[in-house]
């Protein structure tokens, strides 16, 4: 029960975030309204990874302890996320279901169009705040959901 209160507490905020943006990508243009989140989200993400570091003690991490530090945060949002791969240079995750995915799908947004946003947000955050953690990790999407009962194939890899 907690997980799902979690879960719809999170696309509560996102659905009020994704009519926000709609409004100001309406009033300044869709491109700078992405552009401006891009720019949040990796300060965000940057500011997130670091409050993550120190809170771990952690100097450098390789991909499965970033995964484990970043995991708490991704279920803090009522995600599930299931390790399909795992070593120390790279870990894969089966993303389930998404409280950004089905806020934006709430709105109205077609897939296409939530993907394009996930790129630009959620993962530039994710990417940030793993690059705290150690500047040679990415965050990469390997596949992106088809629809809200679908996944995401997602990873943290070190090169």
């Amino acid at each position: 029960m907690a997980t799902e209160d979690t879960f719809n507490g999170a696309k509560n905020g996102f659905t009020y975030y994704f009519a926000y943006f709609n409004t100001v990508g309406q009033e300044i243009g869709m491109e700078r309204a992405v552009a401006l989140q891009t720019k949040m989200c990796e300060a965000m993400g940057a500011t997130q990874g670091k409050m993550i570091k120190e809170q771990a003690g952690v100097e450098e991490c390789d991909a499965k302890a970033a995964t484990g530090l970043a995991e708490t945060f991704i279920e803090g949002l009522g995600i599930n996320s299931e390790v399909i791969q795992e070593s120390p240079q790279e870990v894969v995750s089966k993303v389930g279901r998404c409280p950004l995915y089905e806020a934006a799908e709430l709105l109205g947004l077609d897939a296409e169009t939530i993907e394009a946003l996930c790129r630009a947000g959620a993962l530039k955050f994710m990417d940030a705040m793993v690059k705290q953690l150690n500047p040679k990790l990415s965050y990469q999407l390997r596949k992106f959901r088809s629809a809200a009962d679908d996944f995401c194939e997602e990873a943290i890899v070190l090169q």
